[in-house]
């Protein structure tokens, strides 16, 4: 067997409902279009799994991991989460190169360089994948389209009311159906009246949502990706965040959507996507952007090609 071009540490690997697990594993599939990889995850080291692509080598509990015997350390080693425990290990392991998506209880070497997916020229981006199929169908629980879609930002069993946002926009556009999706459940209001829910069962539910959309308000992005605003911004859905740093306001920035700060911009940024032409050219810049950046595996497999010097 061939050694690795590249040893991915999965300290999230296993946690498939986190944006550093849906990261790493984009990461290492694209890496293994290049060569061998070898992914190591917490767990036994008595206990190998296959998981898809790659055979799953445990490295022993998330505080006191051991570099397992057989892979070599001369290579680049890519983390999701870069921790102390993770720091020492590759201390010990001395590679080629480090790199890590993200980092806490900090600082370490600097020799360990963060791989940026969102924003610069030089990001090496993942591969977020939709399905086409939703543009052609809309949501099976709703009989309307064009509605402005809000991801909430809260968690657990939340019920009503909906969140300030929805409020807001509800009342500021009284005659506008606004659908906030929240715990896995869509709910449709009208004039601040609850109209009905429907439950998001599927990733593909989910998508229907987007696609339909006129606008998709996320609240609560995520920190690594901001996958949902990808998914978005891939349907020509335009982009509403919250005005603070990270990639979710990337997107906006980049596919011409809006941040806001308070329930004025909110409002604003909402107004301008209901004004066909102005949202047709958001729409339009904003598929091309996601396009370009996260629709293309091939052009990924590229980009991991520099990051590890393959031919």
């Amino acid at each position: 067997m061939k050694p690795p071009m590249a040893v991915v540490i999965g300290c999230r690997w296993l946690e498939r409902r986190t944006e550093l697990a849906f990261s790493i594993r984009s990461l290492a599939g694209a890496a293994s279009r290049c060569g061998p990889v070898a992914v190591l995850v917490p767990g036994d080291p008595k206990e190998p799994a296959a998981d898809g692509l790659f055979d799953l080598r445990r490295i022993g509990p998330p505080e006191a991991p051991q570099w397992p015997d057989g892979v070599p350390t001369d290579t680049t080693i890519i983390v999701d989460e870069l921790t102390a425990e993770v720091a020492g290990l590759l201390a010990s392991a001395q590679p080629l190169s480090a790199l890590f998506l993200s980092a806490r209880d900090g600082p370490f070497s600097r020799a360990w360089q963060t791989l940026r997916l969102v924003g610069g020229d030089e990001a090496v981006g993942v591969h977020v994948p939709v399905n086409r199929l939703a543009e052609r169908y809309r949501h099976h629980g709703f009989g309307f389209t064009d509605y402005v879609l809000v991801l909430s930002d809260r968690r657990g069993d939340v019920g009503e009311p909906p969140p300030p946002a929805v409020a807001w926009v509800s009342a500021g556009f009284p005659d506008a159906d606004v659908v906030v999706v929240e715990d896995a459940v869509a709910s449709a209001w009208k004039g601040r009246s609850l109209r009905g829910k429907v439950s998001v069962d599927t990733r593909m539910d989910l998508w229907r949502l987007l696609a339909h959309a006129n606008v998709c308000i996320d609240l609560g992005p995520g920190p690594i990706i901001a996958r949902e605003c990808i998914e978005a911004l891939r349907f020509g859905t335009p982009v509403v965040v919250p005005d603070r740093a990270g990639p979710a306001l990337v997107h906006a920035q980049e596919s011409g959507g809006s941040a806001f700060a308070d329930p004025d911009e909110l409002l604003a940024a909402v107004g301008r996507m209901q004004k066909d032409a102005a949202r047709s050219a958001v729409s339009d810049a904003g598929r091309r952007y996601a396009e370009s950046h996260f629709g293309d595996p091939t052009a990924l497999v590229t980009r991991m090609q520099a990051v590890l010097g393959a031919e």
